[in-house]
């Protein structure tokens, strides 16, 4: 459980690494950040929730798990376009973004296997060499 979570957090790290450093993976990120904050503010502001419910229905919306039942959806005609678009652009978006994420988890995880993988036989060939010295050279 402990490796579980340190490889989480290292993950995190290079995705928080490589939105600082990578131009289009931060215009993605803000432009998945930009569409939250447009359906939170339509659907609170012109659809009349509050904002929790708003947040809660743009983000779950954008993650295609959108709530349905009574007082989720849009309650206006055009609360209902709205919504068709939004969800059109925002999981468009949402899909782009954790594609590219996901991107950076495989390569963080490669680039930890080979320090791993170099570090073993750095110390296969310390030992190596440590019984040869110890063995008084080569045995025939």
């Amino acid at each position: 459980m402990t490796t579980s979570l340190l490889v989480l957090l290292m993950f995190g790290y290079d995705i928080v690494k490589r939105l600082i450093r990578d131009t289009y993976f931060r215009a993605i990120g803000t432009a998945v950040l930009l569409m939250l904050v447009v359906g939170t503010l339509f659907f609170w502001l012109h659809e009349g929730r509050s904002f929790v419910k708003a947040f809660a229905y743009s983000s779950l919306t954008m993650a295609m798990n959108a709530p349905y039942g009574v007082d989720w959806g849009p309650t206006t005609a055009f609360g209902v376009i709205f919504q068709i678009f939004y969800v059109y652009l925002s999981v468009g978006l949402f899909l782009l973004f954790v594609l590219e994420a996901g991107k950076t988890m495989v390569q963080s995880f490669e680039d930890t296997s080979k320090k791993i993988a170099e570090r073993k036989a750095t110390r296969r060939a310390k030992k190596q060499a440590n019984k040869q010295v110890v063995g008084g050279g080569s045995r025939v």
